[in-house]
């Protein structure tokens, strides 16, 4: 049945009339001028037709008139809906909360996103100083100009920064400002040895050389003098590597504890909110002993807007430990690695191991103990300032 849009908004009934053979009915219709739409003929004496809501008492009264049976099939429009939306009181009631609180969410800042920067948090501050932060109202956000130039002026270090408000996430871009050169040092200084070891190779930029490669240097020794040899003292540069050895005393167990999945999980959905989480779907808890948790949070779009909800969909594995017995020699090699790394982690520059040696080596207690003795070349170079000689009276 076609129905016009304007008919829609005042409504429309459906009707069928028996006993009617010589179409009395709708000939009194058409002579009164109400419109009619969609008539169809079942029979000879039964047909169907649509009249809008306003004229259906006209309907009935000609119906009466000509003595036929009137049978209303289908009601549409407007009026309709309304009418029986009326009759659920609790889902109007549920509908304008809805609209109501979603009004009342969108009304507020639920993300905020800093690009281009290593230092968001200093950004996020000033951000929050102009009402720009997660939980924030929207009506307080100056325009974006406005928070670009405040951005501007408060954070020295970048040349450029641009704000997008989309719903209610915020978006800022930033561009640091390219950093100046460093200042070239001029105060004088010698290098000198930071820990003993075996001179490698020496390259003096600035400054003269004063070790030689073979020769063992105690820590503090003079590598590389800023004092030259007519009296002039100069900022000593340079890279000294040496061979130095390191110590490690380890404590390995001989046994530990895996744990692998068995392939069971269990999936539960969540409509975070504001931060609270209202599970939605999937309700069952089984009762593992060992588990492992792995949450998933997909932000919740309607075209470009982002909505402030996110749905997270947190999957709960089973596990199960596994206990693993090392082998003499597995552990011994592991033993070794760690004391590398761990070498290799307190030395700052460039560094490299050479040889490994296992001093000594016991199990006792269920643990392995060992002693491994570490060759690395390393840079052991540090800066020592000169101290200015007194002037000679």
């Amino acid at each position: 049945m076609t129905v016009r849009i304007s008919e829609f908004f005042s409504g429309t009934v459906r009707a069928r009339i028996i006993g009617d053979p010589d179409r009395k009915v709708l000939s009194a219709l058409i002579i009164r001028e109400v419109p009619l739409y969609d008539v169809h003929s079942l029979n000879d004496h039964v047909y169907d037709l649509t009249v809008s809501l306003r004229h259906v008492s006209e309907l009935i009264s000609v119906a009466r008139s000509a003595a036929v049976k009137l049978r209303f099939s289908d009601r549409f429009g407007l009026p309709f809906v309304l009418w029986r939306a009326g009759r659920r009181k609790v889902f109007l009631a549920g509908a304008a909360f809805f609209v109501a609180a979603l009004y009342v969410l969108s009304s507020f800042i639920w993300h905020v996103e800093i690009e281009g920067t290593d230092q968001p948090e200093a950004v996020a501050t000033e951000l929050a100083k102009l009402h720009i932060f997660p939980g924030g109202v929207l009506y307080k956000i100056l325009d974006q100009d406005s928070v670009q130039m405040a951005l501007l002026d408060a954070l020295p270090d970048i040349s450029w920064v641009g704000v997008r408000i989309s719903g209610t996430s915020v978006y800022v871009r930033v561009i640091p400002r390219t950093p100046l050169a460093p200042p070239v040092h001029t105060d004088p200084q010698n290098i000198v040895a930071a820990v003993p070891g075996v001179v490698a190779s020496v390259l003096a930029d600035h400054g003269q050389a004063i070790v030689k490669s073979g020769q063992f240097v105690p820590q503090g020794t003079v590598l590389i003098s800023g004092r030259l040899e007519d009296g002039k003292t100069v900022h000593a540069d340079g890279q000294v590597k040496a061979i130095v050895w390191y110590r490690t005393d380890l404590s390995l167990p001989l046994q530990t504890v895996v744990s692998t999945l068995t392939g069971s999980y269990a999936q539960h959905d969540y409509l975070v909110i504001g931060g609270f989480p209202i599970q939605v779907w999937g309700f069952s808890h089984p009762p593992y002993k060992y588990r492992e948790v792995q949450s998933r949070d997909t932000p919740v779009t309607l075209g470009d807007v982002r909505l402030p909800f996110v749905w997270r969909v947190e999957t709960v594995y089973e596990a199960q430990p596994h206990k693993t017995l090392w082998a003499p020699k597995a552990l011994l090699d592991r033993g070794l690695r760690f004391a590398a790394k761990d070498v290799l982690a307190g030395l700052a520059g460039e560094a490299k191991v050479l040889r490994q040696n296992i001093l000594q080596h016991k199990v006792e207690h269920g643990n392995l103990y060992m002693t491994v003795w570490t060759e690395v070349l390393q840079d052991i170079g540090t800066p020592q300032p000169i101290a200015p000689q007194p002037v000679k009276q």
